[in-house]
């Protein structure tokens, strides 16, 4: 793989993983977190649609954060 394949190459990476961060970014604003919040789970590893769940099922923003991560 020559140079200018492997700059491509990393900057639809780092494209996807921006889309992705946004993309959570936004389901989590949905949910009901604030802007920093929201942004620091979007970067974090935990589970989106357990959050969703849970918060769904009535549990407090707060709770769902520890019970899913």
């Amino acid at each position: 793989m020559d140079e200018l394949n492997i700059v491509d190459v990393d900057w639809r990476r780092l494209d996807d993983e921006l889309d992705l961060f946004r993309w959570r970014t936004q389901r989590l604003l949905r949910m009901g977190y604030e802007r920093e919040q929201a942004e620091r789970l979007a970067s974090s590893p935990v589970d989106v649609h357990e959050l969703e769940h849970l918060i769904g099922h009535g549990c407090p923003l707060e709770t769902a954060v520890r019970i899913a991560a």
